[in-house]
């Protein structure tokens, strides 16, 4: 099997777009003809996914709307997992790491039955807390780096001190994440979550990991700006460089899922139409 990097490469220029189409419904901002419940949440999805699958390099549903129905949620999940095409990447965010046999198993339950194809997840049990998410060369972990919610620099922004092991300056706690991960893995499996919110942070840590694929939410609903994300997100050396688009994958989940908002339908009006058309436009916003 290709490496993830390889296959997000292809399908990056395939769609011509860095598009990562996030999924994450709420039962009370369903549009009308979608009921509140479980049934009409994946029913909704189904027909996102539809929509917005032409035109997207990725897919990311936040695993946690799903597990909020329970058992009953999951297998709503698993159902919508095997609508995604074949060659559209999976990423699975669900900020996973835990202690090495912990994390063995949530490998397992991410990548062998889900089918993942990526997952986010958490750096701060570090590197052999997270080495099973990160040591298959088909599969590959986005890890919290800068991300895009108001209090991230509550932690994310404290200042650490110099490492003269390694040779690390006296930096922000964000800015070692990047710098330990650029040696984690055994090459190619390892990303950055980076949000747009943070285009300063943005650009230091390209300047630190400018080798590693980000993924970047943030953009739309959250407030962040679509240029410098696309001026600083794409690698510029190896492994992700060479791909198209640079590894980067920009999420957009509410800027495109609230096309079809409860209330703005009027007759004649279809709810794939409109999220397709959200769709379309981001991806061209987002082109490569």
């Amino acid at each position: 099997m290709n490496t993830y990097l390889e296959r997000l490469s292809d399908r990056t220029r395939k769609v011509g777009s860095v598009l990562c189409l996030g999924v994450d419904p709420q039962p009370e901002t369903l549009p009308d003809g979608f009921q509140p419940t479980l049934a009409g949440l994946e029913r909704f999805c189904e027909v996102l996914i539809d929509a917005a699958a032409p035109y997207a390099a990725a897919v990311k549903p936040n695993v946690a709307f799903f597990e909020a129905f329970g058992s009953a949620g999951i297998a709503a999940l698993e159902r919508l997992r095997g609508r995604v095409p074949a060659d559209l990447p999976f990423v699975a965010d669900v900020k996973r790491g835990d202690i090495g046999s912990t994390a063995a198993r949530q490998a397992v339950a991410l990548y062998d039955i889900l089918g993942a194809d990526a997952i986010t997840a958490n750096p701060y049990l570090g590197s052999e807390a997270i080495e099973p998410l990160l040591a298959r060369p088909e599969r590959f972990a986005y890890l919290l780096c800068r991300t895009s919610n108001p209090g991230a620099g509550e932690l994310q922004g404290l200042e650490v001190a110099a490492d003269p092991a390694t040779g690390a300056p006296a930096e922000p706690l964000y800015a070692r994440v990047a710098r330990r991960a650029v040696a984690w893995g055994p090459g190619g499996t390892v990303g950055l979550v980076v949000g747009a919110t943070a285009p300063v942070e943005l650009e230091r840590i390209r300047g630190i990991a400018p080798g590693l694929a980000l993924l970047v939410p943030g953009v739309g609903a959250q407030g962040g700006e679509v240029e410098p994300v696309m001026r600083f997100g794409p690698a510029t050396a190896a492994p992700a460089a060479a791909r198209a688009g640079g590894g980067l994958l920009v999420n957009v989940s509410r800027g495109i899922s609230a096309a079809a908002g409860r209330g703005s339908l009027g007759p004649g009006v279809d709810v794939a139409d409109l999220l397709a058309a959200a769709a379309k436009e981001w991806a061209t916003r987002l082109a490569v």
